[in-house]
């Protein structure tokens, strides 16, 4: 009975992980149908399109492979540049890391490598109020988000050829929209709008001093990197003041 009891509160965890995900697909199918589009332009089949978005899974990251790929980039470049990328997962890892210290090491793993910019955003809100995260209701949460992406990634593939050419290439812009919003929504249901507007300010910065200096895709990884490492330390002194 225990067991059953056991097994049945996961399932409820998880269904509610699965609700908590349900704002953030509408914002999955935009970006993820555009990004499945310009992959197809990128001259990747469906098939190779929906491995790349379930293996890689990350928006800017697939944007930025198709964009090297089409213009002849070595492997080793567009490996590292998409390594300096996604490095800001390991400080989201990180900053998730106060709500995991019950969990197992593949418990952790597990939910770090499905963790994206959105789900982050909701897991650390329903941490901040929970003072945990339960593993079933992360994989709730990040399962939805990953099955949604790949299907829009595959919705996105299999529709740019009916679609004029010019018209898939502007979707591109909806990757900027879809970051816009999400700085947004997060920073006004924020209970620490301080450390996020210094993120933001730090950001600004630093992209205003080095704009003119070096190629604007490298700025655009320094300043997310000096912004996210920013907010993870101030994260982790503001729970390490709680206790």
């Amino acid at each position: 009975m225990k067991t059953e009891r056991l097994n049945g509160d996961a399932v409820t965890a998880f269904r509610a992980g699965v609700s908590a995900c349900l704002p953030t697909i509408p914002g999955y199918w935009s970006i993820g149908f555009a990004a499945g589009a310009i992959g197809t332009l990128a001259g990747f089949t469906v098939l190779q399109t929906a491995l790349l978005a379930g293996l890689l899974y990350a928006g800017s990251a697939q944007f930025l492979f198709y964009s090297l790929w089409a213009t002849g980039a070595e492997v080793a470049s567009v490996v590292f540049s998409i390594l300096l990328v996604n490095l800001r997962y390991l400080l989201m890892s990180s900053a998730m890391s106060v709500f995991f210290r019950d969990h197992s090491v593949l418990q952790k793993i597990i939910s770090g490598l499905l963790l994206t910019d959105e789900t982050f955003g909701v897991a650390v809100q329903h941490g901040s109020q929970q003072s945990k995260v339960r593993f079933a209701w992360m994989t709730g949460l990040n399962v939805a988000a990953w099955l949604n992406w790949i299907l829009a990634c595959i919705v996105g593939a299999w529709l740019a050829a009916a679609l004029p050419p010019a018209l898939m290439e502007g979707l591109s812009f909806s990757l900027v929209s879809m970051f816009i919003g999400l700085v947004l929504m997060l920073w006004f249901a924020s209970r620490r709008k301080v450390l996020e507007t210094f993120s933001i300010a730090a950001a600004t910065i630093v992209t205003l001093l080095t704009a003119g200096q070096m190629d604007i895709s490298l700025v655009v990884i320094i300043a997310a990197s000096v912004a996210a490492t920013l907010s993870t330390l101030g994260l982790r002194l503001f729970y390490k003041g709680d206790r």
